[in-house]
């Protein structure tokens, strides 16, 4: 005797498919909120960092000014370090890959040594606190092992990533090849960056985004005219 085969509703009569589509909808709306605590917490951290400085601040006084509990900090972070290189990463570095990368693929006629005097100001008026974090970073990184070979590791990251940006930036206009190797020019290049910021960080208004731009612009004269100088100069 032939039986017609029926898939039973799932509970309170919803199919097996909405089942699913509730339970993931929840999946979503918890991993989305979870997202959220985390950014609260790392911006909470960047407050406390930026008022207390590093080796003061506690994760009790992070965790309360992000309004959470010690165990929800401690569900997404290690600790007060994991916290920090948690934001170097996010807040720091990230914003300076992003510029990096628009130097590898503007085209010719966009100035980048203007772009580059915009994105200093930019830095310094909104992300300030950032700003202040990666500076007391380096101090802290002078005399603590750990944090200096972190350090290291994440500028030789960075600084080639510069230099092959000025590479390509090089090929794109196509300019003579620079008479010194390219990750010395993002050395220095980075070098300038990080000191004029501690300038203005001390002495607001002290560093026109002008003078930014000015300055890699004679850096990169100083080393085309280098570079057309005849060989037996």
């Amino acid at each position: 005797m032939a039986v017609n085969a029926r898939r039973r509703p799932g509970r309170h009569g919803r199919s097996a498919g909405a089942e699913e589509a509730r339970l993931d909808r929840r999946t979503r709306a918890a991993r989305a909120q979870g997202r959220q605590s985390r950014d609260d917490l790392l911006t909470a951290a960047l407050r406390v960092f930026a008022r207390r400085g590093y080796r003061q601040a506690g994760v009790d006084e992070i965790a309360a000014e992000a309004g959470y509990s010690k165990g929800a900090l401690y569900w997404h972070f290690s600790g007060k370090e994991d916290l920090l290189l948690a934001l170097l990463e996010e807040r720091v570095d990230t914003p300076m890959r992003e510029m990096v990368a628009l130097l590898e693929s503007a085209p010719p006629e966009r100035d980048m040594s203007v772009e580059a005097g915009r994105e200093f100001a930019r830095r310094i008026s909104s992300q300030r606190d950032a700003v202040l974090l990666e500076r007391e970073y380096w101090s802290l990184a002078i005399r603590d092992p750990e944090l200096r070979a972190h350090y290291t590791e994440r500028e030789a990251e960075l600084r080639g990533a510069l230099a092959r940006a000025i590479e390509a930036r090089g090929r794109h206009l196509g300019t003579p090849v620079i008479p010194m190797p390219a990750d010395d020019v993002a050395r220095i290049v980075m070098s300038i960056f990080g000191g004029l910021t501690v300038d203005e960080l001390v002495e607001p208004g002290s560093v026109r985004p002008e003078l930014v731009s000015e300055t890699l612009a004679l850096i990169y004269a100083g080393l085309l005219a280098r570079a057309q100088e005849p060989a037996d100069s």
